[in-house]
């Protein structure tokens, strides 16, 4: 991956450069550096940022989104009849055991 130089600290206009913000102790400022064409973003946050579509990355964030969608009941979810019995018992016991 690229190395990205910061600019200047000071205020920097919304417009002027890369969007991404960066977490710092004690405050909170913008990259700053020059935006890729088109985006928000420099080409190395836009990387971080994005997912190409139709690539392998995209196939596996689609699959995990499907999979935490199942495990809550989202509405992409397929349906399920719900906990098993035995698993309900378990945790009310870990629940009381708890208490």
């Amino acid at each position: 991956m690229g190395r990205i130089v910061l600019p200047p600290e000071g205020n920097l206009d919304g417009n002027m450069g890369c969007a991404f913000v960066l977490d710092e102790p004690n405050r909170h400022r913008s990259c700053g550096a020059p935006r890729r064409l088109a985006s928000s973003y420099c080409p190395f946050h836009h990387a971080i940022c994005y997912i190409a579509s139709g690539s392998r990355a995209e196939f596996k964030q689609l699959q995990e989104v499907e999979t935490l969608a199942s495990a809550v009941g989202g509405r992409r979810a397929r349906q399920a009849t719900g906990p098993s019995r035995q698993f309900l018992k378990r945790l009310e016991q870990a629940v009381r055991d708890d208490s």
